[in-house]
């Protein structure tokens, strides 16, 4: 969690100044259930060439535990990848959860560092396997990454590695992109490694209008500026609010503890 004193002294360490501080320095939202630990209720499900239906028993709710492909998984030996969708649109939110991996890793990435990961600012529209988003990445020493996928942001300036939150200095380029076989990719690395392999992770998501900062284990390790979408003829916009998304790559991996409230 971002302690007003924690932000002060980022931006601090940053040599920005610490007022005004705008919506950040309102007090926040009560924290809500963004998962009921019961059922799916406010959330969608799709798989790349199953749909929107749990055929194989991908995702399980054991005791308030959102368990990707468990024991309780009866698919292929190559699980096709996916997600679980808010059903809604969010913007204007800090967001938590937990994270622990699990052993079962599925073809065609038995040998890969296990991968998930939080996408969030997706439009709604046509579900398919690597929708419009910025990634927050959830993998084996990488947690923390931001790859937006026909959305692009400024990167936060890096001081000893601290990105600048909530402020970044003016006059920023954007980040490269790269065309990644029909989308276009960044990647933005984070500032060190903080995740454990072993137990649960704790990583934190703040959206304020078009910019976001990634926190794992209590630490801001990315911060992204000028967030924008891309449209249909190429064209630049900038996004504030869309789904949110936990994905499903080939990995077991348990989700608890999934929050939001409102910035």
């Amino acid at each position: 969690m971002v302690t007003r004193r924690g932000t002060l002294g980022i931006m601090g360490a940053a040599g920005i100044a610490a007022t005004p501080l705008g919506r950040l320095a309102a007090a926040p939202g009560a924290w809500r259930p963004l998962f009921n630990g019961r059922n799916f209720d406010g959330w969608t499900f799709f798989q790349d060439g199953i749909g929107n239906t749990d055929r194989d028993n991908v995702a399980a709710v054991e005791g308030g535990i959102l368990h990707i492909l468990g024991p309780r998984y009866r698919g292929p030996a190559a699980a096709p990848m996916g997600y679980l969708a808010t059903a809604e649109a969010y913007g204007e939110y800090h967001l938590s959860l937990e994270y622990k991996w699990g052993e079962r890793r599925f073809a065609p990435r038995e040998l890969w560092k296990r991968d998930s990961g939080i996408l969030y600012h997706v439009p709604a529209g046509r579900e398919f396997l690597w929708p419009d988003c910025v990634e927050y990445q959830i993998m084996e020493r990488s947690t923390g990454d931001a790859i937006p996928v026909n959305h692009r942001a400024i990167p936060g300036v890096s001081m000893g590695g601290l990105p600048a939150w909530p402020r970044n200095f003016p006059g920023q380029p954007y980040a490269p992109q790269i065309d990644a076989g029909g989308n276009l990719r960044q990647m933005i690395r984070a500032e060190g490694s903080f995740d454990t392999l072993d137990g649960w992770n704790t990583v934190e998501l703040i959206a304020s209008g078009d910019s976001a900062a990634h926190i794992v284990n209590g630490r801001i390790v990315n911060t992204l500026y000028g967030l924008q979408a891309r449209d249909a003829a190429g064209a630049y916009a900038p996004i504030t609010r869309g789904r949110i998304l936990l994905q499903i790559e080939c990995a077991e991996i348990r989700f608890r503890n999934i929050r939001i409230r409102s910035l």
